[in-house]
């Protein structure tokens, strides 16, 4: 069955421009909180908290997304499509990041998602990709779509979506400049038109609203948020940046929980954001880069409000996959929220951080492969199973699976 959202793209017209976590270590903290000269003032304002590890000089502005910055997923495959995938009893889609420096483990890592949409949508196959993030390395960054994306995504005949990394935000050239043009005129064009090196492929681009959006799907509510420049920690709001992505998301979660209240939406939540809450084994040096703590304070902190806590956050950002298992307690309400890191598309991989099975508060860092590969994760009305595939090395293919019953909040 042929996919409408594959169909030859119309000609290209105008571009776009347009609760509260245990300490894992104080040190933390306390060094984050010392006022140095890297570190000399708070980027973030009330109502959010207060972060001094981040240079602002590593920030960038960038313009809110659009309207209400929802999507579902039968705005871009038509309501046939969509009964199909309700008819499997499930939606399964790909997600893996830090992909764009045009090397030939990006290829293999795409030419194996690809093979993975033998199965048709109606057998449950893959309905779509989403990038975790740096999707384009280095300057100059229109340029490089076509051979460091279009051209290596050319066998995956599904949609991708995208979040930016902190790569993508970055200004490294005049042509880089506003931050996010690229990643803007790529995936977010306005309905109705396409990117230039889209229409050259023959590729259908999603027309995202910004770089912050959600997608209704059937079983799935997906969040994208952007964590913005730094390199290591990540950042949704502040000072000079404003607070309209944390207001945006308190709104969306509070809409989401009043469905799920009035009965007219039951679907597992996933948030997908660049730098990982958890990241370093859980080590405060070392191991690639850190976690961010007090940026999940912040996602923690409107979840909390609206009564939603998402059942699963994936990420890119560091080089390894990672898997941390949460144990959150807090309103009578305990559950398991597993974070997973997948940085493993196509840049060098880093040494992965040992040992397993560190805990610090509630969370255990359980599982890493210092490996290229990517997730694949299955929404079903009651289970939420996220899954990492291996590509290369002396023995290729599918690494572990995690389940999460969606009634219990458990690992099943």
């Amino acid at each position: 069955m042929s996919q409408p959202h594959i169909r030859k793209a119309p000609k290209a017209t105008k571009k776009v421009t347009g609760a509260k976590l245990a300490i894992l270590d104080k040190y933390v903290y306390a060094q984050a909180s010392k006022p140095t000269p890297r570190f000399p003032s708070p980027v973030r304002t009330s109502p959010f908290r207060t972060v001094r590890h981040v240079n602002p000089g590593e920030l960038q502005a960038f313009s809110p997304s659009t309207g209400d910055a929802q999507m579902t997923l039968e705005q871009f495959m038509g309501k046939p499509a969509v009964a199909s995938i309700i008819a499997s009893g499930q939606l399964r889609f790909h997600a893996v990041g830090d992909t764009g420096v045009g090397s030939p483990e990006q290829e293999a890592v795409a030419e194996a998602m690809a093979h993975d949409l033998a199965a048709d949508i109606k057998q449950g196959g893959p309905a779509f990709m989403l990038n975790l993030g740096d999707i384009l390395y280095g300057p100059d960054k229109k340029a490089h779509y076509a051979d460091k994306f279009y051209r290596r995504y050319a066998d995956y005949h599904r949609l991708i979506f995208g979040i930016p990394g902190n790569h993508d935000g970055e200004v490294r050239s005049q042509t880089d400049s506003p931050s996010l043009s690229a990643f803007l005129e790529n995936f977010c064009q306005p309905p109705g038109m396409q990117p230039p090196d889209g229409v050259e492929f023959g590729y259908l681009m999603p027309n995202q609203p910004g770089p912050y959006w959600s997608l209704e799907c059937p079983f799935l509510d997906l969040i994208g948020l952007y964590s913005n420049t730094a390199e290591n920690f990540g950042v949704l709001s502040g000072s000079g940046l404003g607070t309209f992505q944390m207001d945006w998301l308190q709104a969306r979660l509070k809409d989401m929980a009043a469905a799920r209240k009035n009965g007219k939406r039951k679907a597992a939540l996933v948030i997908a954001v660049h730098h990982p809450p958890y990241a370093a084994g859980l080590n405060e040096t070392g191991f690639g880069h850190p976690s961010s703590l007090l940026m999940l304070e912040d996602i923690d902190r409107v979840c909390e409000a609206a009564g939603v806590m998402p059942d699963a956050v994936i990420s890119g950002h560091a080089h390894t996959y990672q898997r941390y298992m949460r144990t959150y307690r807090k309103n009578g309400l305990e559950m398991t929220i597993p974070y997973f890191v997948a940085g493993t598309g196509g840049i060098s991989i880093q040494p992965l951080p040992m040992p397993f099975g560190i805990t610090r508060g509630d969370v255990q860092y359980e599982m890493g492969f210092k490996e290229y590969g990517y997730l694949t994760l299955t929404a079903q009305a009651a289970k939420l199973s996220v899954s990492f595939t291996a590509v290369g090395g002396a023995n290729p293919g599918l690494r572990e699976t995690i389940g999460i019953d969606l009634n219990t909040h458990k690992q099943v």
